[in-house]
């Protein structure tokens, strides 16, 4: 990191100070400056490549003492490891934390991947355009497409950059990331694609949100991820196996893995005794499947409390059924009944679906249908 130190910027006075460096070695060059052709005080007024996004925000005590140069040695071993993506990020990240000191710009620099850069926006119209067409994928600002002509795009756009505390600059829009994403993969098991392209790979925890859509985007090269092939799938759930894996897409996967996050301990074993007996044969069939899961429901697997439960839908109080019982072949009743709902067994527990009975299953050889 080299940083420029002159009197004022328009000064044929400047001095040249690489970091790493001393302490004493730095004051000195410093008073140098300061004292060539009548004393004044000297200012950093610019860099050397990355080293010109912190100038404008080191304050000038920094050069004169121990503690400040040693900041500033740190620095430059951020700074010095900045790619071209980097400085982009870093740049408008000052912006958005309002750097006003050392202290922040140092900060900033040692935390760049709390940070997202979107390069294609550069105004609160473009960053309106953005998330209207993205509406889509992310369930926010989905309008019918007869009324996206009338829309203030810049109007909509700015009330996001507010409430996303991000800021505009000449490399486009810098944001926060957001933590929701990396707190609900860390309270669920994984759900992932890793996307691959001519230009590389890129693992994607899902359900992803549009920064993280954009980050893989830039990572693959690609302006859609549509055109990256699914080189695997990665999923944490005990029914994982009853996905057809071959057949994901990533829009389809990123719907299916936003409803399973949302589903209970219970909902999850009815989702896998349904694709058991359903057997999806694509993540959009799955995603079905989970969107209606309300329509099923997990049941005993007992004959006898599946009679006795029965009657009691049919109106009949525990003094009638106490009166059955030691006349009525409850298991007998159970079975029946069980094979008219439509009730199937599967490793997940016996399950039926509420609004159209599975057809019966062909009894086994030996088996006796009611």
């Amino acid at each position: 990191m080299v940083l420029h130190v002159a009197k004022s910027s328009f000064s044929n006075e400047v001095e040249h100070i690489s970091f790493p460096a001393e302490a004493e070695k730095v004051r000195y060059a410093v008073f140098g400056v300061e004292e060539f052709g009548g004393w004044a005080p000297a200012h950093i007024v610019g860099g050397d490549g990355a080293a010109k996004i912190p100038a404008s925000y080191i304050e000038r005590d920094a050069l004169f003492s121990e503690e400040g140069v040693q900041k500033l040695n740190q620095l430059a071993r951020l700074v010095d490891t900045m790619d071209l993506d980097a400085q982009k990020v870093f740049s408008g990240a000052l912006m958005v934390e309002h750097a006003k000191c050392l202290d922040d710009v140092l900060r900033v620099a040692g935390s760049l991947d709390s940070y997202e850069l979107f390069p294609g926006i550069k105004t609160d119209e473009e960053l309106g355009h953005f998330l209207v067409d993205t509406g889509p994928i992310t369930g926010k600002f989905v309008f019918a497409e007869e009324v996206q002509p009338y829309l203030d795009y810049a109007k909509i756009g700015a009330e996001q950059r507010k409430l996303l505390d991000g800021a505009h600059t000449e490399q486009g829009f810098v944001k926060r990331r957001e933590n929701v994403q990396t707190q609900a993969t860390e309270a669920h098991p994984a759900f992932a694609l890793t996307l691959a392209s001519p230009t590389g790979a890129c693992r994607l925890n899902l359900p992803a949100p549009d920064d993280e859509l954009e980050r893989a985007k830039r990572a693959l090269g690609l302006d859609d991820l549509g055109g990256a092939a699914i080189q695997d799938v990665e999923i944490g759930y005990p029914w994982a196996h009853l996905l057809p894996t071959d057949s994901a897409t990533l829009e389809d996967a990123n719907v299916l893995a936003e409803c399973v996050r949302e589903m209970t301990t219970e909902e999850l074993k009815v989702f896998g005794a349904v694709l058991e007996v359903e057997e999806p044969r694509s993540f959009h069939e799955a995603g079905t499947i989970a969107m209606d899961l309300t329509d099923y429901e997990l049941t005993t697997s007992n004959e006898r409390e599946y009679a006795i439960a029965a009657l009691g839908y049919a109106g009949a109080g525990d003094e009638v059924i106490e009166m059955l019982d030691g006349f009525t072949d409850f298991d007998a009743l159970g079975r029946c009944e069980m094979e008219a709902d439509g009730v199937r067994e599967t490793s997940f527990g016996s399950v039926r679906r509420l609004s159209a009975p599975w057809p019966q299953q062909e009894p086994e050889m030996g088996q006796t249908m009611c």
